[in-house]
């Protein structure tokens, strides 16, 4: 008897046959943040991108990204030691909003700012396995970057 597979695993193989590692590499990041950055750090971190082996972090503020760009080296050898394939040759930090916990969404700004618009094409939230929205939102976004 054939074990079953989850949805994401499906999903990030074929995302991989079809030359499109980096999301595929963003999921698998995304799930093992806390274990890369530890749980202080996964609350006020997410991983945004993976362009050019250059990943970046949205970090919440100044303060955070300071003390992340003192441990780069550790945080680049963990990241690599998740990744796949190809690995990632720098990180860099932004300061910006993360998302909601568990949506992939950024949170709503507190301080009067305009909100992030992330695309949500229909449906996707409705999807009840965390791993397979951030693919499907990875991919909406992809092609949305395309058209434009």
């Amino acid at each position: 008897m054939k074990k079953a597979s989850r949805v994401s695993d499906v999903l990030e193989d074929v995302l991989a046959a079809q030359g499109l590692h980096s999301v595929a590499w963003m999921v698998r990041l995304s799930s093992e943040w806390p274990q890369i950055v530890g749980p202080l750090l996964s609350g006020k971190t997410c991983p945004a991108r993976l362009k050019n082996r250059v990943l970046t972090v949205t970090v919440l503020n100044h303060s955070w990204s300071q003390e992340l760009q003192l441990r780069k080296p550790v945080l680049l050898e963990r990241i690599n030691g998740i990744l796949k394939g190809e690995k990632a040759s720098d990180i860099r930090f932004v300061v910006g909003p993360l998302p909601a916990a568990g949506t992939g969404e950024p949170e709503a700004p507190g301080d009067g700012a305009l909100p992030v618009t992330v695309p949500d094409p229909e449906g996707i939230g409705d999807v009840a396995d965390p791993e397979t929205r951030i693919i499907l939102r990875s991919l909406a976004r992809k092609a949305a970057s395309r058209k434009a």
